[in-house]
């Protein structure tokens, strides 16, 4: 399944170029680290990038799969870690877990679009942004 492999190799283990085979030219992304900023495959690769550099030790954690015609929807949680380098500066994250909700719709196999509700706040303040 797309959603589960892109969860797996992209955002565990940092697996940029999947995100190539799993998602469309013209995927859109509502809600997620750079919602509806830039378009296709390249706005996983830039907001995995982006995260796993905030947080090195980041790893999701599939809670929940449900299925239905072309969607798929993904109860997850993040583990960031405890604390974390960014650029000599260290960022607390308390090792609290984010969680959140996925919603992909899919089309002959590919990720078209996604809504993916989460605390962004909580990960800003551990950014210090």
């Amino acid at each position: 399944m797309a959603v589960l492999r892109a969860i797996d190799a992209i955002w565990n283990r940092g697996d940029l170029d999947v995100a190539d085979e799993l998602f469309t030219a013209d995927y859109v992304n509502h809600g997620g680290l750079i919602a509806d900023v830039v378009d296709g495959p390249e706005a996983i690769k830039f907001s995995a990038a982006f995260f796993r550099l905030a947080f090195p030790a980041l790893h999701v954690t599939v809670e929940e799969v449900s299925t239905g015609d072309n969607t798929v929807v993904v109860r997850w949680t993040a583990d960031t870690g405890s604390t974390d380098e960014i650029e000599g500066a260290s960022v607390a994250a308390n090792h609290q877990p984010l969680t959140g909700t996925t919603r992909s719709r899919l089309v002959r196999g590919k990720i078209i679009e996604s809504w993916t509700e989460w605390d962004r706040r909580r990960v800003l303040d551990a950014l210090g942004a």
